[in-house]
Protein backbone atom coordinates (compact mmCIF):
# COMPACT_ATOMS: atom_id res chain seq x y z
CA UNK A 1 0.00 0.00 0.00
CA UNK A 2 1.05 3.21 -1.00
CA UNK A 3 0.62 6.57 0.72
CA UNK A 4 -0.41 9.97 -0.57
CA UNK A 5 0.30 12.75 0.73
CA UNK A 6 -0.65 16.44 -0.30
CA UNK A 7 -0.75 14.54 -4.27
CA UNK A 8 -2.94 17.49 -5.37
CA UNK A 9 -0.67 20.38 -4.05
CA UNK A 10 2.95 18.42 -5.05
CA UNK A 11 1.37 18.19 -8.61
CA UNK A 12 1.75 13.72 -8.88
CA UNK A 13 -0.22 10.85 -8.35
CA UNK A 14 0.72 7.76 -5.88
CA UNK A 15 0.28 4.17 -7.83
CA UNK A 16 -3.27 3.77 -5.43
CA UNK A 17 -4.37 7.57 -5.88
CA UNK A 18 -4.13 7.25 -9.50
CA UNK A 19 -6.22 3.37 -9.69
CA UNK A 20 -8.50 5.31 -7.64
CA UNK A 21 -8.91 8.38 -10.14
CA UNK A 22 -9.30 6.03 -12.68
CA UNK A 23 -12.27 4.21 -11.27
CA UNK A 24 -13.85 7.10 -10.10
CA UNK A 25 -13.37 8.70 -13.78
CA UNK A 26 -14.81 5.12 -14.89
CA UNK A 27 -18.07 5.30 -12.76
CA UNK A 28 -18.69 9.21 -13.71
CA UNK A 29 -18.65 8.27 -17.50
CA UNK A 30 -20.78 5.18 -16.87
CA UNK A 31 -23.29 7.23 -14.84
CA UNK A 32 -23.19 9.78 -17.44
CA UNK A 33 -23.92 7.31 -19.84
CA UNK A 34 -26.74 5.83 -18.01
CA UNK A 35 -27.97 9.10 -17.56
CA UNK A 36 -27.75 9.78 -21.03
CA UNK A 37 -29.47 6.96 -21.71
CA UNK A 38 -32.13 6.94 -19.53
CA UNK A 39 -33.19 10.16 -20.65
CA UNK A 40 -33.65 9.37 -24.11
CA UNK A 41 -35.59 6.61 -23.00
CA UNK A 42 -37.73 8.97 -21.50
CA UNK A 43 -37.96 10.89 -24.21
CA UNK A 44 -38.97 7.73 -26.43
CA UNK A 45 -41.89 7.27 -23.88
CA UNK A 46 -43.16 10.44 -24.19
CA UNK A 47 -42.78 10.42 -28.42
CA UNK A 48 -44.73 6.59 -28.05
CA UNK A 49 -47.44 8.46 -25.80
CA UNK A 50 -48.05 11.21 -28.00
CA UNK A 51 -48.13 8.61 -30.72
CA UNK A 52 -50.75 6.35 -29.14
CA UNK A 53 -53.20 9.07 -28.60
CA UNK A 54 -52.25 11.27 -32.19
CA UNK A 55 -53.21 10.73 -35.61
CA UNK A 56 -49.38 12.77 -35.83
CA UNK A 57 -46.86 11.23 -38.43
CA UNK A 58 -44.39 9.43 -36.64
CA UNK A 59 -41.66 11.43 -38.15
CA UNK A 60 -42.88 14.75 -37.00
CA UNK A 61 -43.71 13.99 -33.36
CA UNK A 62 -39.90 12.49 -32.87
CA UNK A 63 -38.84 16.04 -34.80
CA UNK A 64 -40.75 17.53 -32.16
CA UNK A 65 -39.56 15.91 -29.55
CA UNK A 66 -35.84 16.33 -30.83
CA UNK A 67 -36.53 20.09 -30.42
CA UNK A 68 -38.15 20.17 -27.37
CA UNK A 69 -35.71 18.39 -25.28
CA UNK A 70 -31.34 18.55 -25.23
CA UNK A 71 -30.41 15.10 -26.63
CA UNK A 72 -27.18 14.84 -28.70
CA UNK A 73 -26.58 12.72 -31.82
CA UNK A 74 -25.99 9.57 -30.20
CA UNK A 75 -29.17 9.83 -28.10
CA UNK A 76 -31.07 11.21 -31.05
CA UNK A 77 -30.13 7.96 -32.91
CA UNK A 78 -31.13 5.90 -29.90
CA UNK A 79 -34.53 7.65 -29.56
CA UNK A 80 -34.97 7.49 -33.28
CA UNK A 81 -34.68 3.34 -32.61
CA UNK A 82 -36.33 3.00 -29.84
CA UNK A 83 -39.54 4.78 -31.23
CA UNK A 84 -39.38 3.39 -34.68
CA UNK A 85 -38.64 0.38 -33.68
CA UNK A 86 -41.24 0.12 -30.94
CA UNK A 87 -44.06 0.95 -33.02
CA UNK A 88 -42.82 -1.43 -36.07
CA UNK A 89 -42.75 -4.04 -33.85
CA UNK A 90 -45.98 -3.35 -31.82
CA UNK A 91 -48.19 -6.06 -32.52
CA UNK A 92 -45.70 -8.56 -31.91
CA UNK A 93 -44.75 -6.64 -28.48
CA UNK A 94 -47.72 -6.98 -27.33
CA UNK A 95 -48.35 -10.39 -28.38
CA UNK A 96 -45.61 -11.35 -26.50
CA UNK A 97 -45.85 -9.33 -23.49
CA UNK A 98 -50.03 -11.04 -23.36
CA UNK A 99 -48.52 -14.20 -22.33
CA UNK A 100 -46.93 -13.07 -19.35
CA UNK A 101 -49.77 -10.84 -18.21
CA UNK A 102 -53.12 -12.49 -16.43
CA UNK A 103 -55.67 -11.08 -19.59
CA UNK A 104 -58.15 -9.50 -16.61
CA UNK A 105 -55.09 -7.16 -15.58
CA UNK A 106 -55.81 -3.93 -17.41
CA UNK A 107 -52.33 -1.45 -18.53
CA UNK A 108 -53.18 2.28 -19.30
CA UNK A 109 -51.14 4.08 -22.22
CA UNK A 110 -47.95 4.23 -19.76
CA UNK A 111 -47.18 1.32 -19.01
CA UNK A 112 -47.87 -0.55 -21.52
CA UNK A 113 -45.48 1.87 -23.84
CA UNK A 114 -43.08 1.59 -20.94
CA UNK A 115 -43.60 -2.77 -21.32
CA UNK A 116 -42.83 -2.23 -24.97
CA UNK A 117 -39.72 -0.11 -24.50
CA UNK A 118 -38.61 -2.93 -22.57
CA UNK A 119 -39.75 -6.07 -25.10
CA UNK A 120 -38.37 -4.14 -27.59
CA UNK A 121 -34.57 -4.03 -26.21
CA UNK A 122 -34.94 -7.54 -25.11
CA UNK A 123 -35.94 -8.91 -28.16
CA UNK A 124 -34.59 -6.46 -31.11
CA UNK A 125 -31.45 -5.23 -29.74
CA UNK A 126 -28.49 -7.05 -29.37
CA UNK A 127 -26.02 -3.95 -28.21
CA UNK A 128 -28.15 -3.49 -24.78
CA UNK A 129 -27.14 -6.42 -22.13
CA UNK A 130 -30.53 -7.60 -20.81
CA UNK A 131 -29.99 -6.59 -17.06
CA UNK A 132 -29.08 -2.81 -17.78
CA UNK A 133 -32.54 -2.67 -20.55
CA UNK A 134 -34.67 -3.96 -18.24
CA UNK A 135 -32.97 -1.84 -14.92
CA UNK A 136 -33.30 0.97 -17.13
CA UNK A 137 -37.12 0.27 -18.56
CA UNK A 138 -38.27 -0.07 -14.69
CA UNK A 139 -36.73 3.35 -13.97
CA UNK A 140 -39.49 4.51 -16.02
CA UNK A 141 -42.23 3.17 -14.15
CA UNK A 142 -40.98 3.78 -10.92
CA UNK A 143 -42.55 6.92 -10.04
CA UNK A 144 -42.61 7.91 -7.27
CA UNK A 145 -39.65 5.87 -6.23
CA UNK A 146 -40.09 5.65 -1.93
CA UNK A 147 -43.82 5.25 -2.97
CA UNK A 148 -45.62 1.85 -2.52
CA UNK A 149 -47.45 2.50 -5.79
CA UNK A 150 -44.03 3.20 -7.38
CA UNK A 151 -42.21 0.08 -6.08
CA UNK A 152 -45.31 -2.31 -6.80
CA UNK A 153 -45.57 -0.72 -10.26
CA UNK A 154 -41.73 -1.06 -10.61
CA UNK A 155 -41.74 -4.69 -9.16
CA UNK A 156 -44.34 -5.61 -11.63
CA UNK A 157 -42.76 -3.65 -14.85
CA UNK A 158 -39.81 -5.98 -13.99
CA UNK A 159 -41.25 -9.76 -13.46
CA UNK A 160 -42.79 -9.50 -16.95
CA UNK A 161 -39.44 -8.14 -18.61
CA UNK A 162 -37.70 -11.20 -16.64
CA UNK A 163 -40.08 -13.80 -18.17
CA UNK A 164 -39.45 -11.92 -21.74
CA UNK A 165 -35.72 -12.50 -20.90
CA UNK A 166 -35.89 -15.63 -20.52
CA UNK A 167 -38.83 -17.17 -22.66
CA UNK A 168 -40.16 -14.25 -25.31
CA UNK A 169 -37.45 -15.49 -27.75
CA UNK A 170 -38.69 -19.13 -27.78
CA UNK A 171 -42.59 -18.57 -27.72
CA UNK A 172 -44.37 -20.43 -30.16
CA UNK A 173 -46.56 -18.28 -32.54
CA UNK A 174 -49.51 -19.46 -34.63
CA UNK A 175 -48.87 -22.01 -36.98
CA UNK A 176 -48.26 -20.87 -40.48
CA UNK A 177 -49.29 -23.91 -42.11
CA UNK A 178 -52.59 -23.53 -40.52
CA UNK A 179 -53.45 -20.13 -39.77
CA UNK A 180 -50.93 -17.85 -41.79
CA UNK A 181 -52.81 -14.56 -41.56
CA UNK A 182 -52.11 -14.88 -37.63
CA UNK A 183 -48.27 -16.21 -37.66
CA UNK A 184 -47.14 -13.02 -40.28
CA UNK A 185 -49.53 -11.06 -37.96
CA UNK A 186 -48.19 -11.67 -34.57
CA UNK A 187 -44.83 -12.61 -35.83
CA UNK A 188 -43.97 -10.00 -38.21
CA UNK A 189 -46.08 -7.41 -36.50
CA UNK A 190 -48.77 -6.27 -39.20
CA UNK A 191 -52.75 -5.89 -38.85
CA UNK A 192 -54.35 -9.14 -39.77
CA UNK A 193 -56.66 -7.86 -42.37
CA UNK A 194 -53.88 -6.73 -44.18
CA UNK A 195 -51.78 -9.46 -44.01
CA UNK A 196 -55.44 -11.26 -44.55
CA UNK A 197 -55.84 -8.96 -47.73
CA UNK A 198 -52.45 -9.83 -48.73
CA UNK A 199 -52.58 -13.60 -48.61
CA UNK A 200 -55.76 -13.30 -50.76
CA UNK A 201 -54.40 -11.52 -53.51
CA UNK A 202 -50.74 -12.55 -53.32
CA UNK A 203 -50.18 -15.96 -51.77
CA UNK A 204 -48.17 -16.78 -48.76
CA UNK A 205 -44.49 -16.86 -50.61
CA UNK A 206 -44.97 -13.31 -51.21
CA UNK A 207 -46.47 -11.96 -48.32
CA UNK A 208 -44.48 -13.75 -46.12
CA UNK A 209 -41.02 -12.13 -48.32
CA UNK A 210 -43.13 -8.76 -48.53
CA UNK A 211 -43.60 -8.50 -44.64
CA UNK A 212 -39.93 -9.51 -43.88
CA UNK A 213 -38.32 -6.52 -46.34
CA UNK A 214 -40.60 -3.81 -44.98
CA UNK A 215 -39.73 -4.70 -41.67
CA UNK A 216 -36.04 -3.61 -42.28
CA UNK A 217 -34.70 0.11 -42.18
CA UNK A 218 -34.56 1.43 -46.22
CA UNK A 219 -31.41 2.30 -46.83
CA UNK A 220 -30.55 6.37 -47.66
CA UNK A 221 -30.56 7.50 -51.17
CA UNK A 222 -29.93 10.48 -52.63
CA UNK A 223 -30.86 11.73 -55.99
CA UNK A 224 -28.49 13.36 -57.87
CA UNK A 225 -29.21 17.24 -59.68
CA UNK A 226 -27.72 16.53 -63.05
CA UNK A 227 -27.93 20.41 -64.10
CA UNK A 228 -25.29 21.14 -61.68
CA UNK A 229 -23.30 17.74 -61.54
CA UNK A 230 -22.50 14.11 -62.45
CA UNK A 231 -23.05 10.82 -59.87
CA UNK A 232 -19.33 10.21 -60.00
CA UNK A 233 -18.64 13.80 -59.29
CA UNK A 234 -21.12 13.41 -56.38
CA UNK A 235 -19.76 9.84 -55.12
CA UNK A 236 -16.16 11.33 -55.12
CA UNK A 237 -17.31 14.09 -52.98
CA UNK A 238 -18.68 12.17 -50.65
CA UNK A 239 -15.59 9.21 -50.54
CA UNK A 240 -13.64 12.58 -49.52
CA UNK A 241 -15.80 12.40 -46.44
CA UNK A 242 -15.20 8.93 -45.30
CA UNK A 243 -18.63 7.90 -46.98
CA UNK A 244 -18.56 4.99 -49.35
CA UNK A 245 -21.70 6.07 -52.07
CA UNK A 246 -22.59 3.87 -55.55
CA UNK A 247 -24.60 4.81 -58.80
CA UNK A 248 -27.93 3.59 -58.10
CA UNK A 249 -28.42 0.10 -60.33
CA UNK A 250 -32.11 1.28 -60.77
CA UNK A 251 -32.48 4.70 -60.84
CA UNK A 252 -30.54 6.76 -63.54
CA UNK A 253 -29.89 9.58 -61.38
CA UNK A 254 -29.65 8.09 -57.80
CA UNK A 255 -26.75 7.42 -55.74
CA UNK A 256 -27.54 4.74 -52.82
CA UNK A 257 -25.45 3.75 -49.72
CA UNK A 258 -24.43 0.27 -47.68
CA UNK A 259 -24.39 -0.18 -43.96
CA UNK A 260 -20.90 0.37 -44.02
CA UNK A 261 -21.80 3.97 -45.58
CA UNK A 262 -24.35 4.37 -42.93
CA UNK A 263 -22.01 3.56 -40.17
CA UNK A 264 -19.64 6.63 -41.54
CA UNK A 265 -22.31 8.55 -41.59
CA UNK A 266 -22.84 8.39 -37.68
CA UNK A 267 -19.00 8.51 -37.13
CA UNK A 268 -19.24 12.04 -39.86
CA UNK A 269 -21.60 13.88 -37.42
CA UNK A 270 -24.59 15.69 -37.11
CA UNK A 271 -23.02 18.93 -38.72
CA UNK A 272 -21.40 17.50 -41.36
CA UNK A 273 -24.18 14.90 -41.75
CA UNK A 274 -26.49 18.04 -42.54
CA UNK A 275 -24.23 19.59 -44.72
CA UNK A 276 -24.45 16.32 -46.77
CA UNK A 277 -28.39 16.23 -46.99
CA UNK A 278 -28.77 19.83 -47.66
CA UNK A 279 -26.15 20.24 -50.98
CA UNK A 280 -28.12 21.73 -53.69
CA UNK A 281 -26.68 19.07 -55.90
CA UNK A 282 -28.34 16.11 -54.29
CA UNK A 283 -31.84 15.30 -53.16
CA UNK A 284 -32.89 12.43 -50.75
CA UNK A 285 -35.14 10.24 -52.61
CA UNK A 286 -35.81 6.23 -52.60
CA UNK A 287 -35.24 4.76 -55.85
CA UNK A 288 -38.08 3.88 -56.88
CA UNK A 289 -39.68 7.81 -56.68
CA UNK A 290 -36.48 8.44 -59.31
CA UNK A 291 -38.25 6.31 -62.11
CA UNK A 292 -41.36 8.66 -62.46
CA UNK A 293 -40.35 11.96 -63.97
CA UNK A 294 -38.84 9.67 -66.66
CA UNK A 295 -42.60 8.76 -67.87
CA UNK A 296 -43.55 12.32 -68.71
CA UNK A 297 -40.27 12.45 -71.45
CA UNK A 298 -39.02 15.90 -69.60
CA UNK A 299 -36.82 16.52 -71.99
CA UNK A 300 -39.13 16.89 -74.73
CA UNK A 301 -41.18 18.77 -72.92
CA UNK A 302 -42.17 22.76 -72.97
CA UNK A 303 -45.01 22.69 -70.29
CA UNK A 304 -45.58 20.12 -67.40
CA UNK A 305 -48.24 20.39 -64.85
CA UNK A 306 -47.09 18.31 -61.61
CA UNK A 307 -51.50 18.21 -60.04
CA UNK A 308 -49.86 16.79 -56.32
CA UNK A 309 -46.52 18.22 -55.91
CA UNK A 310 -45.64 18.64 -52.56
CA UNK A 311 -43.09 18.39 -50.77
CA UNK A 312 -41.34 18.62 -54.23
CA UNK A 313 -38.83 15.48 -55.21
CA UNK A 314 -40.74 14.72 -58.44
CA UNK A 315 -41.67 18.11 -59.44
CA UNK A 316 -37.73 19.23 -59.02
CA UNK A 317 -36.76 16.27 -60.87
CA UNK A 318 -38.63 17.12 -63.47
CA UNK A 319 -37.26 20.63 -63.60
CA UNK A 320 -33.75 19.69 -63.79
CA UNK A 321 -34.60 17.01 -66.55
CA UNK A 322 -36.36 19.76 -69.03
CA UNK A 323 -33.89 20.59 -71.44
CA UNK A 324 -35.50 23.14 -73.20
CA UNK A 325 -34.64 26.25 -71.42
CA UNK A 326 -38.22 28.06 -71.44
CA UNK A 327 -39.61 25.27 -69.99
CA UNK A 328 -41.88 25.81 -67.68
CA UNK A 329 -43.38 23.92 -64.54
CA UNK A 330 -46.81 24.37 -62.52
CA UNK A 331 -46.89 22.91 -59.28
CA UNK A 332 -50.16 22.23 -57.64
CA UNK A 333 -51.24 21.30 -54.12
CA UNK A 334 -54.43 21.45 -51.86
CA UNK A 335 -52.98 23.94 -49.22
CA UNK A 336 -50.45 26.94 -48.87
CA UNK A 337 -48.48 25.13 -46.53
CA UNK A 338 -48.03 21.97 -48.74
CA UNK A 339 -46.91 24.91 -50.98
CA UNK A 340 -44.69 26.78 -48.90
CA UNK A 341 -43.06 23.37 -48.12
CA UNK A 342 -42.40 22.64 -52.23
CA UNK A 343 -41.10 26.13 -52.65
CA UNK A 344 -38.45 25.94 -49.89
CA UNK A 345 -37.11 22.77 -51.69
CA UNK A 346 -37.43 24.17 -54.98
CA UNK A 347 -34.54 27.24 -54.14
CA UNK A 348 -32.81 24.80 -52.69
CA UNK A 349 -32.12 22.89 -55.22
CA UNK A 350 -32.06 25.61 -57.79
CA UNK A 351 -35.16 24.75 -59.59
CA UNK A 352 -36.58 27.87 -61.06
CA UNK A 353 -38.78 27.32 -63.21
CA UNK A 354 -41.77 26.05 -61.36
CA UNK A 355 -44.46 28.26 -60.58
CA UNK A 356 -46.87 27.10 -58.31
CA UNK A 357 -50.95 27.23 -57.46
CA UNK A 358 -52.74 26.34 -54.57
CA UNK A 359 -56.02 24.28 -55.33
CA UNK A 360 -58.17 21.23 -54.86
CA UNK A 361 -57.46 18.86 -58.73
CA UNK A 362 -60.29 16.64 -57.91
CA UNK A 363 -62.59 19.50 -58.48
CA UNK A 364 -60.47 22.77 -59.37
CA UNK A 365 -61.05 24.39 -62.83
CA UNK A 366 -58.37 22.39 -64.52
CA UNK A 367 -58.59 24.23 -67.74
CA UNK A 368 -55.01 26.05 -67.43
CA UNK A 369 -53.64 22.42 -68.50
CA UNK A 370 -55.09 22.66 -72.01
CA UNK A 371 -51.11 23.12 -73.55
CA UNK A 372 -49.88 21.02 -71.10
CA UNK A 373 -47.76 18.33 -73.11
CA UNK A 374 -47.61 16.08 -69.78
CA UNK A 375 -49.36 16.18 -66.35
CA UNK A 376 -48.07 13.78 -63.45
CA UNK A 377 -50.68 12.94 -60.78
CA UNK A 378 -48.50 12.08 -57.91
CA UNK A 379 -51.52 10.35 -56.06
CA UNK A 380 -52.32 10.45 -52.01
CA UNK A 381 -52.25 6.86 -51.22
CA UNK A 382 -52.38 4.37 -48.46
CA UNK A 383 -48.48 4.47 -48.43
CA UNK A 384 -48.53 0.60 -48.17
CA UNK A 385 -44.97 1.06 -50.51
CA UNK A 386 -43.35 2.95 -47.94
CA UNK A 387 -43.65 0.84 -44.38
CA UNK A 388 -39.73 0.46 -44.37
CA UNK A 389 -39.58 4.68 -43.60
CA UNK A 390 -43.00 5.12 -42.20
CA UNK A 391 -44.48 1.96 -39.83
CA UNK A 392 -46.84 3.46 -38.64
CA UNK A 393 -48.78 3.80 -41.48
CA UNK A 394 -49.37 -0.26 -41.40
CA UNK A 395 -51.28 0.78 -38.12
CA UNK A 396 -52.97 4.53 -39.22
CA UNK A 397 -54.90 2.78 -41.57
CA UNK A 398 -58.36 1.03 -42.70
CA UNK A 399 -59.66 -0.73 -45.59
CA UNK A 400 -61.98 1.79 -45.34
CA UNK A 401 -59.69 4.64 -45.99
CA UNK A 402 -58.17 2.82 -49.29
CA UNK A 403 -61.29 2.33 -50.52
CA UNK A 404 -61.89 6.37 -49.91
CA UNK A 405 -58.13 7.18 -51.57
CA UNK A 406 -59.38 5.11 -54.52
CA UNK A 407 -62.21 7.15 -55.17
CA UNK A 408 -59.97 10.58 -54.65
CA UNK A 409 -57.25 8.98 -56.94
CA UNK A 410 -59.57 8.17 -59.71
CA UNK A 411 -61.20 11.63 -59.00
CA UNK A 412 -57.85 13.10 -59.89
CA UNK A 413 -57.67 11.16 -63.41
CA UNK A 414 -61.32 11.61 -64.28
CA UNK A 415 -60.72 15.87 -63.64
CA UNK A 416 -57.31 16.28 -65.24
CA UNK A 417 -58.38 13.86 -68.27
CA UNK A 418 -61.14 16.00 -69.54
CA UNK A 419 -58.50 18.76 -70.10
CA UNK A 420 -55.60 17.28 -71.25
CA UNK A 421 -55.25 17.94 -75.34
CA UNK A 422 -55.46 15.07 -78.20
CA UNK A 423 -52.29 13.33 -78.06
CA UNK A 424 -51.01 14.81 -74.35
CA UNK A 425 -49.70 12.44 -71.45
CA UNK A 426 -50.84 11.65 -68.26
CA UNK A 427 -48.74 9.86 -65.80
CA UNK A 428 -50.30 8.26 -63.05
CA UNK A 429 -48.31 7.21 -59.72
CA UNK A 430 -48.19 6.69 -55.77
CA UNK A 431 -46.20 4.61 -53.19
CA UNK A 432 -48.78 2.34 -52.73
CA UNK A 433 -48.47 -1.82 -53.74
CA UNK A 434 -52.56 -2.14 -53.43
CA UNK A 435 -54.06 -3.15 -56.46
CA UNK A 436 -57.19 -1.64 -55.34
CA UNK A 437 -54.96 1.80 -55.39
CA UNK A 438 -52.74 1.13 -58.64
CA UNK A 439 -54.04 -1.27 -61.47
CA UNK A 440 -57.65 -1.30 -60.01
CA UNK A 441 -57.91 2.75 -60.82
CA UNK A 442 -55.93 2.64 -63.54
CA UNK A 443 -58.56 -0.19 -65.65
CA UNK A 444 -62.08 1.68 -64.23
CA UNK A 445 -60.41 5.04 -66.10
CA UNK A 446 -59.51 3.42 -69.00
CA UNK A 447 -63.02 1.75 -69.36
CA UNK A 448 -64.71 5.15 -68.72
CA UNK A 449 -62.40 6.99 -70.78
CA UNK A 450 -62.15 4.94 -74.49
CA UNK A 451 -60.45 7.76 -75.86
CA UNK A 452 -57.07 7.01 -73.76
CA UNK A 453 -54.46 4.37 -73.86
CA UNK A 454 -51.43 2.77 -72.12
CA UNK A 455 -48.01 3.33 -73.17
CA UNK A 456 -45.32 0.45 -71.82
CA UNK A 457 -42.95 2.41 -69.68
CA UNK A 458 -40.14 -0.31 -71.06
CA UNK A 459 -40.19 2.80 -73.59
CA UNK A 460 -39.15 5.53 -71.38
CA UNK A 461 -37.22 3.73 -68.59
CA UNK A 462 -35.03 1.17 -71.16
CA UNK A 463 -32.43 0.06 -68.48
CA UNK A 464 -34.65 -0.95 -65.29
CA UNK A 465 -34.80 -4.31 -64.59
CA UNK A 466 -37.29 -6.57 -66.70
CA UNK A 467 -39.22 -7.43 -63.21
CA UNK A 468 -40.18 -3.53 -63.07
CA UNK A 469 -42.66 -3.66 -65.63
CA UNK A 470 -45.65 -5.43 -65.45
CA UNK A 471 -46.92 -7.02 -68.62
CA UNK A 472 -49.21 -4.35 -68.80
CA UNK A 473 -46.61 -1.86 -68.93
CA UNK A 474 -46.67 -0.10 -65.59
CA UNK A 475 -43.96 0.46 -63.60
CA UNK A 476 -44.29 -1.54 -59.97
CA UNK A 477 -41.59 -1.93 -57.57
CA UNK A 478 -41.34 -3.82 -54.10
CA UNK A 479 -39.12 -4.16 -51.53
CA UNK A 480 -38.25 -7.49 -51.45
CA UNK A 481 -37.75 -7.66 -55.16
CA UNK A 482 -35.90 -4.75 -56.01
CA UNK A 483 -34.60 -3.44 -53.09
CA UNK A 484 -36.41 -0.30 -52.96
CA UNK A 485 -39.50 1.03 -51.69
CA UNK A 486 -42.97 -0.30 -53.03
CA UNK A 487 -44.43 2.11 -55.95
CA UNK A 488 -46.45 2.06 -58.43
CA UNK A 489 -46.72 4.37 -62.36
CA UNK A 490 -48.71 4.29 -65.35
CA UNK A 491 -48.43 6.27 -68.21
CA UNK A 492 -51.21 7.05 -70.69
CA UNK A 493 -51.47 9.11 -74.06
CA UNK A 494 -54.91 10.46 -75.08
CA UNK A 495 -55.54 9.73 -79.08
CA UNK A 496 -56.08 12.30 -80.72
CA UNK A 497 -59.50 12.04 -82.36
CA UNK A 498 -58.66 11.51 -86.10
CA UNK A 499 -56.96 8.26 -84.54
Amino acid sequence: MYLSIGCKGLGYLTPTSRTELARSRNRKRRNLALSRMTNARKVALACLLTLSHSSASIASVVDSAFERYAVEGRERRFINGLVYGVIRWQKQLDWVLDQFINPRFQLDARHRNILRLGAFQLLHLDGIPAHAAIFETVQLAASPPRSRKGRKTAGFINAVLRSVQREGATLAYPQLETNPAEHIAFSLSYPTWLVQRWLEARGVSWTLAFCRASNQIAPLALRVNTRLTKREDVCRSLAASGIVATASEIAPDGVTFGNRAMTAFDAAGEKTLKDILTREDIYVQDESAMLVPYLLTPADAKFIVDLCASPGGKTTHLAHLMENPAGKIVAVDVSAAKIALLKKNCRRVGAQNVATRVMDATKADLRFIRSADAVLIDAPCSGFGTLRRHPDIRWNKTLKQVRALSEIQYSLLKNAARHIKPGGILVYSTCSIEPMENEAVIQRFLANHPMWVVENAQQFLPDVPPSIITPQGFVQTFPHEHGVDGAFAARLRRIPANK
